[in-house]
């Protein structure tokens, strides 16, 4: 009878974690670090109820700290559709682009032009519903950069000196905006003058 106790006492905490929210556990999972499993975790909680916009943007959140952009992107696409008003999903959903977009290797891909723009639109987005914060200029003005960099391409279907010339432009102002509140960006700076090397590299070209 004893053994059947200590074997019921042992089992208990099982039975308990397993009862537990999956929401709940996607926290503890992310407050070690573990992000994968947070995905996976507020994706299940999403799953037995669809009103859960927040295991949607926690899902989201997660997939993008564990380096899964297109998982991460997705969730997002679907918070988006719900509650189009949340800026930072926006954020979000633009910075995993352009890291997915940083991960094609085949530097003229149509697939890389389709991110930049998308990640170009949703900090724009951000902008409109929140002015003041200046992540998305920063992130906007280097995705500008990025575009601007792939149209100057000499590649059949990618170069369009205008385009390229526009987005450089476009790279600095947004990049000036955030250099305006804070002078003393040595970051900011330096990406200035590679969007301004930019310039002068397309206008070399005929």
């Amino acid at each position: 009878m004893r053994r059947l106790v200590v074997l019921f006492s042992l089992l208990m905490p099982v039975c308990v974690l397993s009862q537990e929210p999956f929401d709940r556990l996607g926290q503890r999972s992310m407050m070690k670090g573990d992000f994968e499993s947070a995905a996976n975790y507020f994706e299940k909680a999403y799953a037995a109820d669809k009103s859960n916009m927040n295991a949607l943007y926690l899902m989201g959140y997660s997939a993008y700290h564990a380096t899964d952009y297109k998982r991460s992107i997705k969730a997002f696409d679907k918070l988006l559709a719900f509650k189009p008003d949340e800026s930072i999903a926006y954020y979000y959903r633009g910075k995993a682009k352009m890291n997915l977009c940083a991960l094609i290797k085949e530097v003229a891909s149509t697939d890389r032009e389709s991110l930049l723009q998308g990640a170009i639109r949703d900090f724009s987005f951000g902008i409109d519903l929140s002015p003041g914060d200046l992540k998305f200029y920063q992130n906007r003005g280097l995705a500008y950069q990025e575009y601007g960099m792939y149209k100057s391409q000499k590649v059949n279907g990618v170069y369009n000196k205008n385009i390229a010339l526009n987005s450089a432009n476009a790279s600095i102002s947004d990049l000036r905006k955030v250099l305006d509140e804070n002078s003393g960006r040595r970051d900011i700076i330096n990406q200035i003058d590679r969007s301004k090397q930019l310039l002068i590299d397309i206008n070399r070209q005929p």
